[in-house]
């Protein structure tokens, strides 16, 4: 009994020298800029160079901005309707995918153009669609009649936002579908088989076997693209810089323009807590989400 005693403390220690390093890699370059941010959201930088101590300020001028009612309502939209829109075309692109016919690698090739074209290079393509003088978007909506004259819709404040958000749900639609494509491959033929025995049409098995059995998996997929879409800057810089008058801005914007552009590091330090502090509750969904395994027998 001692022996064995002896050698589970044996295997514990093994085991801690395993972890160290990653705890190690954990506390430097996750852990410590953490705490370093939530610090620095107390203190306040004057004129002259020096950070002081004004508690709960830089939280009170946040909330009380007027700025800010139009940073959360952004990035609420940006999220939740963005996320619905890329899980609802990459749905789409599935079902067109999961069927066969002539042709079809090569369309699911060109369907991943969008994802693995790089942000600078599709925010250059939108950015020419998109002008009002040349652009096909606006010269399409002319010639069917919609509109009446050329619309600058990234400079225009009720638009710059949907027009970016247009630009995202394109680029990582394709991803949603080939991980809902994925999920549904998952799903063993012989239920489809005895549902086709029993008098299933194709509407009945999607509404009654795909559709349930892929919803573990589709809202798994749709946490991570939401993280992913609340941490969003390259696309929104790129196409309209987050204007006009902060139209398009999201809260990742706000803290790249306090932090950079305006010098106010304890104020952008303020937003950036109540940004990890939703990704916090988005992450603790994510990973339980991930532990509802669907299994099919």
């Amino acid at each position: 009994m001692n022996k064995l005693s002896k050698r589970e403390r044996r295997d514990k220690a093994v085991n801690l020298l395993y972890v160290l390093p990653m705890l190690a890699i954990f506390g430097v370059f996750i852990l410590y800029p953490i705490t370093q941010v939530f610090y620095m959201s107390f203190f306040e930088k004057r004129v002259n160079g020096d950070m002081i101590f004004v508690g709960l300020k830089n939280f009170a001028d946040l909330f009380a901005s007027p700025d800010t009612p139009r940073m959360f309502g952004n990035t609420l939209v940006w999220v939740f309707v963005g996320v619905a829109f890329k899980l609802l075309l990459g749905l789409m692109m599935a079902l067109v995918l999961y069927k066969k016919f002539l042709g079809k690698r090569m369309m699911t090739a060109i369907m991943l153009i969008p994802y693995a074209m790089p942000a600078a290079v599709s925010c250059m393509i939108w950015r020419l669609m998109y002008n009002p003088m040349f652009g096909h978007i606006t010269q399409f909506l002319m010639d069917v009649h919609i509109l009446d004259r050329p619309v600058d819709f990234l400079g225009n404040t009720k638009t710059s936002l949907l027009a970016v958000m247009i630009v995202n749900i394109w680029a990582v639609a394709p991803f949603c579908a080939l991980n809902i494509l994925s999920s549904m491959y998952s799903i063993p033929g012989y239920i489809y088989e005895a549902a086709r025995i029993d008098g299933a049409n194709g509407r009945q098995q999607f509404f009654g076997i795909t559709l349930p059995l892929i919803t573990s998996s589709v809202r798994t997929l749709g946490l991570l693209i939401g993280i992913w879409a609340f941490n969003t800057f390259d696309v929104i810089y790129m196409m309209t810089q987050g204007g006009p008058a902060n139209s398009s801005s999201i809260m990742v914007n706000f803290i790249y323009q306090n932090a950079f552009q305006f010098n106010n590091r304890g104020y952008s330090a303020a937003i950036s807590v109540v940004s990890f502090l939703i990704l916090s509750v988005f992450a603790v969904l994510y990973v339980n989400s991930k532990g509802e395994d669907t299994r099919y027998e």
